[in-house]
Order: structure tokens, then C-alpha cells, then sequence
């Protein structure tokens, strides 16, 4: 019973922080301007410090490797979500205009802006390390397999071509390598430069919060709930693929932790790097919000759902 009163603790806290965000937006406090700002400076700066400080902790091999076993595990997920969206598509008979959204969505939840500070939350600051593997899978994939989906779904499928050199240097990915290099060299920044970045990185939990509240308000309600496809893509997102990967990853991850990070990483909604990537490969962008939305209001109900197979 406490560990349930933490939980819904928790996701109060989420809740009223979403609310601070949407408030600022319809009320005009904020702007697109600044949202798009917002967005840069938690990629750029927030995210990288929270990564680089969760993984200065003591080596050992057996950290690393279960470090690795996030990694290939979240690439395995992707592909997972793969064959759940192309299937669903086909069986649901979805409008083949919105087949590389709806496929993208199936793959790929919002493990960055929501997942890591979520996670943080619920399973406390030891889990980080396993989200920093799991972000730079998110990363590599959603850049490339993700990218090859939205251009072979797209109207004009030549419009873009995936940039593995932009890729590459992402300050989220830079972060992951430079972290796991101190991490494996056992190599400790010093006190006052650990200390602001640690300080830097504790800010991601509220602020990303409020950033997705922000982007909630940015919609017109009414248009964004009478999307009908946005119900069933959010069906397979939030409850079928976290439920899906529990059962198959149950009986060979023994670790509650790592199973947890994985999971519960996959239940977070359809992430706003859905409708990024979908405006720049051609896809329907407005469509993709429409989804990010229905997924982002849902996932306040669904996602205690799933915090409890790991009370």
C-alpha cells in the first residue's frame, strides 16, 4: 500500500507540473519562440548533465553489462514496435496517409522528455544509469530505422536523406559516450564542475514536465480528441507494447530495476520527436501532434497501470 501512495504521490507531482506548463501556454506567459528555445536548451544542456552525472558512479563489469543488455534490449523493443505497427496498420486498416506516423508511434515513446525524469522519479536515481543506455538506443534508432520508415511511407520518399554526421554529434549521444568513457576509465570530475553538472541535470524532472504541458497547450482540445486513429495508435503505445515487452522480457531479465527502466520507459506517450521528424521527411506533421496529444493526456491514466507490475 505505501508503495502504491508513492506512486500516485508521484504522478501528482507530474500532473501539477503538466499543468504549470499548459497554463503558461494558453495563458501566453510563453510563446512558440520560447518553446522552441526551451526545447534546445533541455537537449542541449539539461538532458547532457543529468546523463553525464548519473553515470559518474564506481565501475564494474557487472554494471557495464547490464548497461549493454539496456542497450541491445531497448534495440530489440524497437524493432518490436516495428512489427507491431506495420501488423496493426494492416489489420486496423488505418488510411495509408497516416502509415509512417502510425508506424514511428508504435516504435518509439517519449523516453527522453518523459521517460528519464519519470523513471527518476519512481525507481530513484540508481535508475539513470540504465536510462542513459536506453536514451542512446532511442537515439540511434528513431535517426536512422525510424527515419527509413517516414521517407519509404512519404510522398516523395527522396525528400531527405538520414544525416548520420548530425546523428552522431546530437549533445544527448555525446553526452552518452563521453559519460560511459568516464564511467569505464573510473575517471571523476572535479568537485565544483561534478557539482554544476549535477545540479544542471537535477533541473530535467520539473522542467521537462512543464515543457510538455507547454506543448499540450499549444492545441486547439476539441481538434486534437476527435482524431479517432489517435485512440487505437494510443492503445499500442501506452498499454499493448509495455505489456507486450513485459511478457517476452519476464523470463530471461531477472533484474525488477532494469525490467522496470525498459518497460516503463515504453509505456511513456508518443514522443514530440514523432512530429520533428515528420515535418522535415515529409510526413503529416499536424496528424503526428494529434497523436502526441491523445498519447500525452492518456498516459496519466495508463502508466500507473504499469507502475504496478513492479510494486
Amino acid at each position: 500500500m505505501d508503495a502504491i501512495i508513492t506512486v500516485l504521490d508521484k504522478l501528482m507531482i507530474i500532473f501539477f507540473l503538466l499543468l504549470i506548463g499548459y497554463f503558461c501556454r494558453k495563458k501566453k506567459i510563453v510563446g512558440d519562440s520560447f518553446m522552441e528555445d526551451f526545447a534546445g536548451f533541455l537537449t542541449r544542456i539539461i538532458i547532457p548533465c543529468f546523463i553525464i552525472s548519473s553515470l559518474q558512479i564506481d565501475y564494474t563489469p557487472t554494471l557495464f553489462r547490464e548497461g549493454a543488455v539496456v542497450f541491445i534490449v531497448c534495440v530489440i523493443m524497437h524493432l518490436w514496435g516495428l512489427v507491431v505497427g506495420w501488423v496493426s496498420f494492416r489489420l486496423l486498416k488505418v488510411p495509408e496517409n497516416a502509415k509512417g506516423i502510425w508506424i514511428f508511434s508504435n516504435m518509439f515513446a517519449n523516453i527522453g522528455f518523459m521517460g528519464i525524469p519519470v523513471i527518476a522519479m519512481i525507481f530513484g536515481g540508481s535508475s539513470v544509469f540504465y536510462c542513459a543506455f536506453a536514451t542512446f538506443a532511442f537515439n540511434i534508432m528513431s535517426y536512422t530505422l525510424g527515419v527509413v520508415v517516414l521517407q519509404k511511407c512519404s510522398a516523395n520518399p527522396d525528400n531527405n536523406k538520414v544525416n548520420m554526421k548530425k546523428l552522431l554529434k546530437a549533445p544527448v549521444n555525446v553526452a552518452t559516450v563521453v559519460g560511459i568513457l568516464l564511467f569505464v576509465l573510473n575517471i571523476r570530475l572535479p568537485g565544483p564542475m561534478k557539482d554544476t553538472v549535477s545540479m544542471v541535470g537535477g533541473m530535467l524532472s520539473p522542467l521537462a514536465m512543464i515543457y510538455i504541458g507547454g506543448i499540450l497547450g499549444k492545441f486547439n482540445f476539441k481538434e486534437m480528441i476527435t482524431e479517432k486513429w489517435a485512440y487505437p495508435v494510443s492503445f499500442f503505445r501506452l498499454i499493448f507494447m509495455p505489456l507486450s515487452s513485459y511478457i517476452i522480457l519476464k523470463p530471461f531479465i531477472h533484474d525488477n530495476l532494469i525490467l522496470g527502466v525498459i518497460v516503463v520507459g515504453l509505456s511513456t506517450p508518443i514522443g514530440a520527436f514523432c512530429a520533428i521528424l515528420a515535418a522535415e521527411f515529409g510526413e503529416d506533421e499536424a496528424l503526428a501532434s494529434k497523436y502526441i496529444f491523445v498519447s500525452t493526456v492518456l498516459c496519466i491514466f495508463t502508466m500507473p497501470l504499469i507502475f504496478m507490475l513492479f510494486l
